[in-house]
C-alpha cells in the first residue's frame, strides 16, 4: 500500500492540515468513546441502548452514575442513542403539568445540538417529532408536530425533567414511561424498509485514550478513526471544500488509512499537527473566558451547525466543548457558570475557610436555577455526611427576603440550625462549584449580570 499522503504537500502543509482535521475529528473521538461504552461496554448506571430509552430514575450522587463530570443533580434524564440509517423515528412527548420544567435534547455525530424542544418554547403540550437521517427527504407523516433531520444518521437523544422535590421522583418515573420512540414505518402502520447493512463499531484502542479514559487518539492513527467515524456522517456542502482539503492527508469518510506506510517525514509532520492542534485546545480550555466575579461562563461553546462550524475558532469552540462539558445545551437554554476561586482569588477549600455567596435578587432565569458542588480536580460528587450536594430555586427552606435574594452558606460542618436551609455543603478539600440557570434572561447572554462571589470566611476554631 502507498502512502495516502499527496505527494505535493509540503511538510508544513501536511502539518496545518492535520491540526485543522483533529481539530475538527477531536469531539467526534471523545463522543465515540462514549457511544461504545455506553451501548456496547460493561453493565454500569450509564448504560445506554440503540433505539429506544434508557430512564434514569435515581438523580446523580455520590454512588449513583458518578463517573460524569458536573452529573446533574436537578433533573431525572432519560437517554438513548439512534441509529436512522434505516428509517426516521418518530420521538412522542407526553403532556406535563403546567408547572413542571422539561426538554428534549439531540446532538449530531459531531456533537452539535441540531434540536432542543421543551418548556422554554415549546411549553408543556404532548407533542410529536420524526428525526430523520441527512438523506430522508419525505413528506411530514399525519400526526407529526416537526420534522427534525439531523447532519448525521447516528444521533444521542436525551429528556429532562426536574425534580420538585423529596417524592417526586414517582411521579416522573410516570411521565418518562410515557415517552416512545417508534420507528416511521410502524407509527404508519406500513412494512419496515429493508436493513442497512451492519455498521461495525470496533472498540476505541487503549492507546487512544487520555484524561479520565477521554478517546482522543493523539497520533497518524486518528486519521482512519476519522474516516471510519464519517461513515455514520453526512459532509455538509458547506464544508465540501474542507473535506477536500482533509483528503490531501488521507481522509475520506469510510476509506482505509495505514499509518505503518507513511514516510517519517509524513509522520512527524502529521504528528507535529496532532500535537499543535491539541495545544490549541488544551490553551483555551485553561482559557476559557475572562472571569466575573470568580465565575467563568463562556457562552459560545455549545450550540448547532450556526455557530459550530465555518471557521477555526468555531471548530476550536467544539473540540474544546467535547473535552469541558459534552452535549451540554445552548446558552439561549442554559447558562452554565464555574467558581474554582473566591473573591480574593483563592482557590476554594473547604478545608481552609467558609464562604458566603449572597444574592441582592433570584438568578434572572425563567426556567430554574441551581448550585452544586464537584471535587475541583475530579468535577464529580463528592460524598458528604448531610447527602446534600445542591441548592436551588426548588428548596423552599432558603431564607429570601422581599426582592427573592438570599445568602448561601458554603462550608464544610453545618451551621446553626435556623441556616440549614441555605446551606450548601462542600467537601474538606478543594471544590468547585456549578451554576445551572435555565431559560437565561438577556442580562445574562449579554454578562450584563454580575454573579455574586464567594466571599471566605476564617474557619471557627
Amino acid at each position: 500500500m502507498t502512502s495516502p499522503i499527496d505527494p505535493a504537500l509540503s511538510s508544513d502543509a501536511i502539518t496545518a492540515i492535520a491540526e485543522e482535521a483533529y481539530v475538527y475529528a477531536f469531539p467526534m473521538m471523545i463522543a465515540y468513546g462514549f457511544f461504545h461504552r455506553q451501548t456496547m461496554g460493561p453493565d454500569t448506571p450509564e448504560k445506554q441502548a440503540i433505539g429506544r430509552f434508557t430512564h434514569f430514575r435515581t438523580l446523580g450522587s455520590p454512588t449513583f452514575n458518578n463517573v460524569i463530570p458536573w452529573i446533574n443533580t436537578d433533573t431525572l434524564y432519560s437517554a438513548a442513542w439512534l441509529d436512522l440509517r434505516r428509517e426516521p423515528v418518530v420521538l412522542k412527548v407526553p403532556q406535563f403539568e403546567g408547572h413542571r420544567f422539561q426538554n428534549v435534547q439531540a446532538a449530531d455525530w459531531y456533537t452539535m445540538n441540531f434540536f432542543t424542544r421543551g418548556t422554554l418554547d415549546v411549553g408543556n403540550a404532548a407533542r410529536t417529532y420524526l428525526l430523520a437521517g441527512p438523506d430522508w427527504s419525505g413528506p411530514s407523516p399525519p400526526g407529526v408536530d416537526e420534522v427534525v433531520t439531523a447532519d448525521s444518521w447516528i444521533i444521542k437523544l436525551f429528556t429532562r425533567i426536574i425534580v420538585e422535590g423529596p417524592g417526586d421522583e414517582a411521579a416522573i418515573h410516570a411521565l418518562q414511561d410515557q415517552y416512545a420512540l417508534v420507528p416511521l414505518s410502524a407509527f404508519l402502520g406500513l412494512a419496515p424498509p429493508p436493513a442497512p447493512p451492519a455498521a461495525e463499531f470496533p472498540a476505541p484502542p487503549a492507546s487512544g485514550l487520555r484524561g479520565r479514559g477521554f478517546f482522543e487518539q493523539p497520533s497518524p492513527e486518528f486519521i482512519g478513526t476519522f474516516n471510519h467515524l464519517m461513515t455514520q456522517a453526512a459532509v455538509h456542502p458547506d464544508e465540501a471544500a474542507l473535506f477536500e482539503r482533509f483528503a490531501g492527508i488521507g481522509v475520506a469518510p469510510g476509506a482505509d488509512f495505514d499509518a505503518s506506510v507513511l514516510t517519517p517525514q509524513q509522520a512527524a509532520a502529521i504528528q507535529a499537527g496532532i500535537d499543535a492542534g491539541r495545544a490549541r485546545i488544551e490553551h483555551r480550555l485553561a482559557n476559557l473566558d475572562t472571569p466575573v466575579n470568580g465565575w467563568v461562563y463562556p457562552l459560545d461553546l455549545r450550540g448547532g451547525r450556526d455557530r459550530l462550524t465555518g471557521s477555526s475558532g468555531a471548530y476550536l469552540a467544539r473540540a474544546v466543548a467535547a473535552r469541558y462539558a459534552i452535549w451540554g445545551p445552548g446558552a439561549a437554554e442554559v447558562v452554565y457558570m464555574v467558581a474554582e476561586v473566591d473573591a480574593a482569588g483563592a482557590a476554594l477549600d473547604g478545608s481552609a475557610a467558609t464562604y458566603a455567596m449572597t444574592f441582592d435578587a433570584a438568578p434572572p432565569v425563567d426556567g430554574f436555577w441551581s448550585y452544586t458542588v464537584y471535587d475541583a480536580a475530579t468535577r464529580l460528587l463528592v460524598p458528604h455526611p448531610s447527602g446534600r450536594y445542591k441548592r436551588g430555586d426548588r428548596d423552599a427552606d432558603i431564607r429570601r427576603n422581599a426582592n427573592g435574594g438570599f445568602t448561601l452558606l458554603l462550608q464544610n460542618a453545618p451551621p446553626p440550625a435556623d441556616r440549614l436551609g441555605d446551606w450548601l455543603p462542600v467537601p474538606a478539600g478543594p471544590f468547585q462549584v456549578v451554576g445551572r440557570l435555565y431559560g437565561p434572561h438577556a442580562t445574562l447572554l449579554d454578562k450584563t449580570y454580575t454573579p455574586p462571589p464567594l466571599v471566605a470566611r476564617p474557619l471557627e476554631t
